[in-house]
């Protein structure tokens, strides 16, 4: 009795790993979109809530972001 319990665990496992495996196989591409959107949401986000910019360096006679 045990080992026909055993066998059925592990026959239920690889079901749901190849039901699995399918599912990422067909949705594939969806998630990479949502995973590429949500990346760029997360970008926008830091964008939005640093200080604003022009790249260059401050030059050596003025303090820059500084408060004295």
């Amino acid at each position: 009795m045990t080992d026909d319990r055993d066998d059925a665990a592990g026959s239920a496992r690889r079901i749901r790993r190849e039901k699995m495996t399918a599912w990422w196989g067909r949705n594939a591409l969806w998630v990479a979109i949502g995973g590429f959107l949500l990346m760029m949401a997360v970008f926008f986000l830091i964008a939005r809530n640093t200080e604003p910019g022009d790249g260059r360096p401050c030059p050596p006679d003025k303090v820059c972001g500084f408060v004295r």
